[in-house]
């Protein structure tokens, strides 16, 4: 089950809400392709489903911009097989950097900047179950 969190900053108005953890659309790769917009890592997911030796692991997650703090709520996905491996990244649309999964925790101040202010810190609230 996933859990739905509320961001706000300490201090300016900045407020983002995030989904991270696995819900029922998870359940297998076959249901997964069927929501993932990306072309190549559709066919990627297909190319692993066919692969009877296939392991897979897969939620929502946070990923934080180690430059200019920008927060994306993605997808992680990774799929082992005996022949192949793929291991999901995400490349900041602000400044190209290479992203950072991060872990929430609730009413947990979390070690993320503001990315809108570049002063405050951010906060997680929980507030709701998802599946």
């Amino acid at each position: 089950m996933g859990e739905a969190y509320k961001l706000d900053c300490d201090t300016c108005v900045f407020t983002k809400n995030i989904f991270v953890g696995f819900g029922f659309s998870y359940m297998s790769l076959e249901s997964i392709a069927s929501f993932v917009q990306d072309a190549a890592l559709k066919r990627c997911i297909e190319e692993f489903t066919g692969n009877p030796s296939t392991r897979y692991d897969a939620y929502d997650a946070i990923y934080v911009c180690p430059v200019c703090q920008d927060i994306r709520n993605e997808l992680f996905i990774e799929m082992i097989s005996d022949s192949s491996h793929y291991k999901i990244s995400y490349a900041c649309p602000k400044c190209a950097s290479v992203m950072e999964q991060e872990h929430i925790e609730n009413n947990a101040h979390v070690h993320l900047s503001c990315p809108a202010c570049e002063k405050g810190k951010l906060k997680a609230t929980f507030y709701m179950d998802w599946d």
